[in-house]
């Protein structure tokens, strides 16, 4: 390796070997303007197979209309049962127009069936989607009527039809997709029901110019949304003895937290609530036994199987028995404590049940958190309709049935729980709980513009081993998990401040972000960490192939504006691309194919450095290169191979190739040259340009490597 190469940044995109747990930040989302689209159609659409679903049958019929006059092949949703297939080949994209009708909040459920189409579709595609290694053929396209802003536009809510709140179900479905199909490239178009003339043209403009997962149009703008740190405002909301707080859920998990947070802190009576009666211990006495009769208990279950009992039932029993003891442990304890928590039955997507909880409770509520929630991770495939629709069902026609009761009340505050699946995506698994919970959070907004009290959506990320989290490992490969008192503290503020809106509280990014998320959102510095993560994302490159976790294939240009680096090297008198760059460029690429288990690497060295200086001369003040890199185990260690082409000329040549290797984060460097938290991996062997080839020359210049302040990538718009 020759001596004159800059010091290069270790990556560091968390591997799930930091702390578990992080502060947060509380973050608002904002409307931002977006630069227009071109106003043709982007080429790609000619020839597409494109399935068209949902909306009325005049609205998907007039889109139809207007894609096949731009060239595609479409299918007009066939119905239940039927081949989803266009000229016998699946479709390379679902434009979907969802619920195209003014919003009723009467009607719960609505929902459902222009839901159910959509999950139609997407079994149909699933197995060979999810296949699909090209980033640019599949596309799901998601319509919205929220006004053009997403529900964020105060007058959305007034004029016109006003907003449909419950497209933000299809707006977190979207959001989530691409964790199970990693190159279906999605896009939430928001626009008005009062402009549904304009759809067709403007669905056509988005397709094939993928980034931004949310765009809306209103008032001839286009716009997307963008985060801002924002402190909560001062308490102004009284909390005391004489206040009654009916917590939906809230007989475990985080629910229970603030449940019993509010009668400590403010001396509030409150009400939790469950499904299921309260469990009898005369009835079953190991549900107040010690430790060693309950796992006796449990064994005793797990014996059944001799008997031929289902193994999932016996599971299932020993679930419910844990939550029932959970449920007693705590509300015992809240008893000798001395604080004024009560139990009831209730499910809240019954709206008798409501009414009867109501007619029970010790006088009117003064405050409402709707808590309730349903979450049972599984890849889509494993998922029934009936559990999606259950999920969904629980956080939104729950908080409609009790929003519809109590919003002739003089409530002090209603709470809905959101979390950041819906806001940011869900994980694997958790295709339906994103929906539910974006889908509650427009509810919210809709609500807080017709209550005359305030409406609020607390987005929380995972809590510390608290709540429904299977694998609460798994979720710390996505963002790490908020501490329990944080937590309390942040959202009683919350409540006493009489927040209203939808408020996201975000930690530090985990390693499971794949490229398109990286391009999803407009990057934002007050996100925690971003910064960090701004390399990455400007050396992604505009990507064309990607298996996860072991390919990716990208174009990536680098100007003198970018990278002013680039005039300060030559090669044979020409500007040209410093070596210490390209290493930079690929060990950054290699950070984006980790294992499969997302295990805890750093970059150990380089090895087998190959470069053909003259094909990194800039053309015109530019380089682009098409990067490939494949990554897998060899002997214990993580191995990217990277190799550049170059692209300018007729026939492509190779202009680099190198490996990267990485270690285990616990394991010690292989050489004294990469210790943890250095500047760069260790070299092994010299950069070996071809025989006569010309060589570099540095110029002095002024030092500064990268000029990108916001994301992006090489070519892309986002994070």
């Amino acid at each position: 390796m020759s001596s004159g190469l800059a010091p290069i940044a270790r990556p560091h995109i968390p591997a799930g070997a930091g702390p578990a747990v992080a502060p947060v930040r509380r973050m608002r989302w904002r409307l931002v303007p977006q630069p227009e689209l071109p106003g043709h159609t982007a080429p790609s659409i000619a020839g597409a197979r494109i399935a068209v679903l949902g909306g009325t049958r005049l609205l998907a019929a007039r889109v139809a209309d207007r894609l096949r006059e731009r060239g595609a092949h479409v299918l007009v949703d066939p119905g239940p049962g039927t081949n989803w297939r266009i000229d016998g080949r699946l479709p390379d994209g679902i434009v979907d127009l969802t619920l195209a009708e003014p919003f009723d909040p009467a009607r719960t459920g609505a929902h459902a069936p222009a839901l159910l189409r959509t999950l139609a579709a997407l079994r149909a595609c699933y197995a060979e989607w999810a296949d699909e290694q090209a980033t640019r053929r599949l596309f799901y396209l998601a319509v919205t009527y929220l006004g053009g802003g997403m529900g964020f536009a105060p007058e959305d809510h007034t004029r016109g039809s006003g907003p449909q709140p419950l497209g933000g179900i299809w707006a977190g479905l979207a959001k989530t997709l691409h964790r199970e199909i990693p190159n279906c490239n999605t896009r939430i178009l928001d626009t008005s029901l009062d402009e549904t003339d304009l759809l067709p043209d403007r669905i056509c403009r988005e397709l094939y110019r993928w980034g931004l997962f949310e765009a809306g149009h209103r008032g001839g703008r286009r716009h997307t949304m963008r985060a801002e740190a924002a402190d909560p405002g001062p308490p102004v909301v009284p909390l005391g003895s004489d206040d009654l707080v009916l917590v939906s859920g809230g007989g475990r998990g985080i629910g229970w937290r603030i449940a019993t947070a509010l009668a400590r802190t403010h001396g509030c009576r409150v009400v939790v609530t469950g499904r299921g009666p309260l469990p009898d211990p005369a009835a079953k006495p190991w549900l107040t036994a010690d430790e060693q009769a309950f796992t006796a208990y449990e064994r005793r279950l797990w014996g059944l199987r001799a008997e031929g009992r289902p193994i999932t039932e016996i599971r299932a029993a020993i679930a419910a028995a844990r939550r029932e003891r959970e449920l007693l442990a705590h509300l015992a304890a809240a008893h000798r404590d001395g604080l004024h928590i009560t139990y009831a039955t209730c499910d809240f997507t019954d709206p008798d049940a409501i009414d009867r909880l109501l007619t029970q409770l010790d006088g009117p509520p003064t405050a409402v958190i709707h808590n309730a929630g349903v979450d049972t991770p599984a890849r889509f495939p494993k998922k029934t309709d009936e559990e999606f629709l259950r999920t969904v069902a629980t956080k939104t026609d729950g908080f409609l049935h009790l929003f519809q009761r109590v919003r002739a009340l003089p409530l002090k505050f209603f709470c809905a729980v959101g979390s950041l699946t819906g806001r940011l995506g869900g994980m694997v698994g958790q295709l339906d709980y994103g929906a539910a919970n974006e889908g509650l959070a427009r509810l919210a907004l809709w609500a807080d513009h017709v209550a005359p009290f305030p409406v609020m959506t607390l987005c929380w990320p995972t809590w510390d081993r608290v709540g429904m989290v299977a694998n609460f490992e798994a979720t710390l490969r996505y963002m790490t998990a908020l501490d329990v008192d944080e937590g309390l503290r942040l959202w009683l503020a919350e409540l006493t401040a009489g927040t209203r809106g939808e408020v996201t509280y975000v930690g530090p990014f985990g390693r499971a972000i794949g490229p398109l998320q990286a391009v999803g959102y407009p990057g934002s510095d007050d996100l925690p960490g971003y910064r960090g993560l701004i390399p990455a994302i400007f050396h992604l490159g505009d990507v064309s192939v990607h298996a996860p976790h072991h390919d990716l294939t990208a174009r990536v240009v680098l100007t003198r504006e970018r990278a002013p680096v680039l005039a300060d090297f030559e090669v044979d008198g020409t500007p040209a691309l410093p070596v210490s760059l390209l290493l930079e460029n690929a060990l950054w690429a290699a950070a984006w194919l980790p294992p499969e288990d997302l295990a805890a690497l750093v970059p150990d060295r380089f090895e087998d450095i190959r470069v053909n200086f003259a094909a990194l001369r800039l053309d015109a003040g530019a380089v682009s290169l098409e990067r490939t890199a494949t990554a897998g185990y060899a002997d214990g260690d993580w191995h990217v191979e990277v190799v550049y082409r170059s692209t300018g000329a007729a026939v492509p040549r190779e202009a680099a190739r190198l490996r990267v290797v990485h270690r285990a984060a616990n394991a010690p460097p292989t050489t004294s040259g990469a210790e943890p938290g250095g500047a760069a991996p260790t070299p092994r062997g010299a950069v070996r340009p071809p025989a006569g080839a010309p060589q570099p020359h540095r110029r002095r210049g002024r030092g500064m490597a990268l000029n990108n302040g916001r994301g992006g990538g090489c070519g892309g718009e986002g994070w």
